[in-house]
This record gives structure tokens, sequence and C-alpha cells, in this order.
């Protein structure tokens, strides 16, 4: 697709005030994404009407690396050529605001999701299936038979459960600097202040250090997800502490809801597995885009 090809639209910023306001064009991990500064999001408007919306955020650990958190096109303006224009025009804004560093775009996304890989093929996406990227799916509800609650998982010796709600910044702070040392960090403390708090677990050591978490967040009005799961030195007592605990708390805060755990590892879908047998799986697709030779 060239320029002369796009629509004539008005593309706006979407920073920390207008996240909520773009909500209904956005996924909820893109609007609390974009709340906390971890991301940045973009509009594109035609006759005064928002139409369109994108999120992205540059890995803190590559910023070579850009990947596409979300990108909606309301259903009423679908095949006019507006999803690509606004991806063509958010990839510019990156490129100029990196200094022509980008070098390639990601995005995973659920096979069937509608017109999503035929706007990523059109714009040079690479498709590739990951058979480690894997989306389960279980209604909290279900909870209360899975194995995961039945398994005796007592607190380990030495060690304390706290929600985040009850830890002060600096023991989140020390979290995401573990988290970071493991090389699991997916999250910031702001990111996780905007988590479910009250459903989210933290163990802590004799000496306040963390050990293990499981970290939730809200995504749309029924569902949640595992947004942050760390076991030091993988101790299967750690983490039985913090997903005992975390699955308690759903069951009491969200018995609606539908629980989704992504795993990009075997260890993790084979836990998913043992924990939670009547999980739903579905392998994720993963779209590349390289720019080097741009």
């Amino acid at each position: 697709m060239t320029k002369e090809q796009l629509p004539e639209v008005e593309l706006y910023s979407i920073g920390p005030q207008e996240a909520d306001h773009a909500a209904p064009l956005l996924t909820a991990e893109a609007v609390e994404s974009i709340k906390s500064g971890q991301a940045f999001g973009m509009a594109l408007v035609e006759e005064g009407e928002a139409r369109a919306a994108a999120c992205a955020r540059l890995l803190p650990e590559n910023e070579a690396v850009l990947e596409l958190v979300s990108l909606y096109v309301a259903p009423a303006f679908r095949r006019r050529a507006l999803g690509g224009t606004l991806l063509m025009e958010l990839l510019e804004e990156t490129m100029t605001a990196t200094d022509g560093g980008l070098r390639w775009v990601t995005a995973a996304y659920l096979p069937g999701t509608e017109g999503v890989e035929p706007l990523l093929a059109k714009a040079g996406f690479r498709m590739e299936q990951d058979g480690q990227a894997i989306s389960w799916q279980l209604p909290v509800a279900d909870l209360v038979d899975s194995p995961l609650l039945k398994y005796p998982a007592p607190v380990p010796a030495g060690c304390t459960l706290h929600t985040l709600e009850e830890l002060p910044d600096y023991c989140l702070r020390q979290l995401v600097q573990e988290l970071a040392k493991n090389a699991v960090a997916d999250l910031t403390v702001p990111e996780m202040r905007q988590a479910l708090q009250a459903a989210s677990y933290v163990l802590l050591d004799r000496t306040s250090q963390p050990k293990a978490c499981a970290i939730f967040s809200g995504a749309g009005e029924d569902g949640v997800y595992l947004s942050q799961f760390f076991t030091a030195s993988g101790s299967a007592a750690y983490a039985m502490a913090v997903l005992q605990a975390g699955g308690r708390a759903l069951l009491t805060q969200l018995p609606s809801a539908v629980l989704e755990i992504p795993t990009l590892t075997g260890s993790s879908a084979r836990l998913v597995q043992k924990l939670l047998p009547a999980s739903q799986a579905t392998h994720l697709t993963r779209a590349v885009l390289e720019l080097t030779g741009a």
C-alpha cells in the first residue's frame, strides 16, 4: 500500500489522559499499558469520528523491536484501508522517534481473529506458528474442582504470602529487580499497581526477598489473565503457594470471569496442563516485520 492509496484521515496520539476514552477501540491490556507509560497509542479519526486505534511498545530489553499490542478497526469501517493507514503512520512515527533505529515489528494474535492476518500480511509481515506460545482459557468457576486448588500446598517455611495491595512500592521495586535478574520481567511497578491487587500474590522469605509471584490483570469486562508469574529456582512449593492463593482469590472476587494463562515455554505449558487439565489451549500466531532493509 502506498501513501497515495491511503484515505483522508486525521491521526491523534493517545496518552495516559486519553487512554480511557479510547477504551472501546483498545484492549484492556493496551489501555493499562498506555496509562502506565509503558506503551503509546494512536487513534484514526475520519469525519470527526474515531474509527480505529492502535497501541504499541518498544521492548525494554531491545528498543529496536516494536511490539504491536493492539490494532482495531470498528466493524462498520473495515475493508477501507483504515487499519493499514493507521499501522503505516504508527511505524513512521516510531521510526522517527527512534532516529531510524527500529528494526523489527512483532505481533501475536489468536488464529481466526477477524481481519488481522490479511492486514498484517498486506503490510509485509511474515506469519510464524510458534508451537510454544499458547493461550490457555478456563472459566474461573471451574477452578474449584481443579487439581490446583486440591493439592495440599502449605506456605513454605520461613516465607509469608502478601497481596500486591499490602506491599509498599519499595517491595515491588525489589520484585521487579528480581524479575529482571531472571529475565522474566513483564510488568513495571506502575503496571503492578494497575493489576488486580487483591487477587495477586507475592511470596517473601524471612529477609523480605521475593521468592515467587502470581499477578493477575483484568482483560475487558469478563476476563482476567496471568500477567506475571515467577518462582525462584523453579521451586514447585513456591509456585503452588502463590498460584493457589491467587486462584482462591479469583473464585471469591471474580467467579463469573474467564481466566487466560499465556505460556511461552514447554515447562510452563506442562504446568498448566497438570494443574488445570480442563483448560482449553489455543496456539498463537506470531507476525514479524523486518525493517532492516527499509
